[in-house]
């Protein structure tokens, strides 16, 4: 049985394209295809030397988005090893826990982690002992459906879940992206999550990727400039502060493509990048999630229509993508008509074997093939899908997810607090914000210090960007005829509110 063809794919590619320029950081930081699978197959030897092979897990826990995690990750690819990356952020908690669960045979890391009685090995210590290997080819182990990926998700009762994916359907999930290898794929977002699939996917296509450090506008602009035609994928965060940057705000030189879709687009900012950045650009949002990769693509041609005589399109999500079938759904799973609204169900090829170790959770979301999403939306006559609601609880705060459960389990903790409610609202710079809605504890003041008291032991038990940065004091928390906090009304007051005060 040969290999899994994710990885076979990514081998032939280094070795068709020997000498070209491959993967860069930097103007001193850049390696050909070849020298690239050189080190794959040294640290591949370095990690087999370590206890790795196929179906063990490693995890590799960094501070930033140092490149040589890709590295690693070709060679825990060609090994057949069960990979969990980590970029530790200000939105990270739960460490202990997550290097726990995924059960690693090493942890490899760059920062300070948690003594768990695993192996550990730091980046440079394991970056020196590769170089004094030879690179010896290693034959390709992973199989279909071997799980090459455990990726952690935030939890709404604050365990992290951890989405197991097979090699098989990584990829299933990188078919239909069509990269052009033309362009220089610039990446900006965490390596443990899109951006590094995308730069994988990049190396298949045999182009070029470039991994900038954190992001800021003005070094963002000079590396287009410098490295263009370039494609990219940014956060809505992203988007929005390259619009309010003087010299960005007319557009970026050199930037010709641009993907988008973590958190809801506010409409009439996208437009005004649609319009303002001039003729030439590519603008594509895909919507999907860890569990099953894109399900649906608002394409180059329907942001142009949405430019021109269709700008409602820029409120949907797109249609499903090649290989995807997605429905709508009412509650008892029977079809919803057209303009319905029902919770999103998908079924391909990409979706995840499952949660890691948690069978239960697993059940209730996969059934009879299809994955339940958790979103609720409706279709229009055309195929495109509009989202309405979220049953999952998640706010998108700089690309990050924070679960609205674990922090009001924090709020809860505080003594005046007897209730506290969490939603997400539209904010310029950060895509969305964390709103908080309080009840008082019997006999307590509903005052600004006691919810900022509330607020800081949010940030003390989980990390900065879970705590709430719009509080609100009600006398009771509106309801559902479940009895279950009313999100939809909370979101509304929370909206309405931002808009007094603009």
């Amino acid at each position: 049985m040969g290999g899994a063809r994710y990885v076979t794919d990514l081998i032939e590619a280094c070795e068709r394209h020997a000498g070209v320029p491959a993967l860069g950081a930097g103007p001193s930081w850049l390696l050909t295809f070849d020298e690239v699978l050189s080190e794959a197959y040294r640290l591949a030897g370095a990690l087999s030397g370590l206890g790795v092979g196929r179906g063990s897990g490693l995890a590799c826990v960094t501070a930033g988005n140092p490149p040589e995690q890709l590295l690693v990750r070709l060679a825990a690819h060609l090994l057949g090893a069960r990979l969990t990356q980590v970029v530790v952020g200000p939105a990270t908690h739960g460490l202990e826990f997550l290097l726990r669960d995924c059960e690693p045979a090493l942890v490899v890391h760059d920062t300070p982690v948690p003594d768990t009685g695993v192996a550990r090995v730091t980046v440079g210590a394991l970056l020196e002992s590769a170089r004094a290997l030879d690179a010896t080819p290693v034959p390709v182990r992973a199989r279909e459906e071997d799980v090459a990926r455990v990726t952690y998700t935030g939890g709404t009762t604050g365990r992290p879940k951890g989405v197991a994916s097979t090699f098989g359907a990584m990829a299933a999930r990188k078919a239909d992206r069509g990269r052009s290898a033309e362009r220089v794929y610039l990446s900006v977002t965490s390596l443990a999550q899109r951006s590094g699939g995308r730069c994988l996917e990049q190396l298949r296509a045999g182009g070029r990727s470039e991994v900038l450090g954190p992001f800021d506008t003005r070094g963002f602009a000079d590396a287009c400039r410098r490295l263009g035609p370039v494609s990219t994928y940014l956060t809505t965060s992203m988007v929005y502060r390259l619009l309010d940057d003087p010299v960005t705000a007319a557009g970026v030189p050199g930037l010709e493509q641009v993907s988008y879709g973590d958190a809801p687009v506010h409409p009439e900012r996208l437009r005004r990048a649609l319009t303002g950045w001039g003729a030439g650009k590519e603008w594509r949002q895909g919507y999907g999630m860890n569990e099953s990769g894109v399900i649906c693509r608002l394409t180059a041609a329907d942001h142009e229509a949405a430019a021109g005589d269709r700008p409602e399109l820029l409120g949907s999500v797109g249609r499903p993508v090649p290989g995807v079938t997605a429905r709508v759904r009412a509650a008892d799973g029977s079809a919803c008509a057209e303009g319905d609204t029902g919770e999103v169900w998908v079924r391909s090829a990409t979706v995840m074997a499952g949660y890691w170790k948690r069978p239960g959770q697993t059940a209730e979301v996969l059934r009879d093939g299809w994955l339940r999403t958790g979103d609720l939306g409706h279709f229009d006559a055309d195929g495109y899908l509009y989202l309405d609601d979220r049953v999952k609880d998640v706010v998108m705060v700089d690309g990050e997810n924070i679960y609205c459960g674990p922090v009001e389990t924090a709020l809860t903790r505080h003594p005046s607090v007897a209730e506290a409610a969490v939603v997400g609202r539209f904010h310029e710079v950060t895509g969305e914000e964390v709103c908080a809605f309080l009840v008082p504890a019997a006999g307590a003041d509903p005052s600004g210090e006691a919810a900022d008291a509330a607020c800081a032991l949010v940030e003390r038990e989980l990390a900065r960007d879970h705590r709430p940065t719009g509080v609100f004091w009600l006398p009771a928390l509106p309801l559902t005829d479940r009895g279950k906090p009313d999100k939809r009304r909370l979101r509304e007051l929370a909206r309405r509110d931002a808009d007094d005060e603009a």
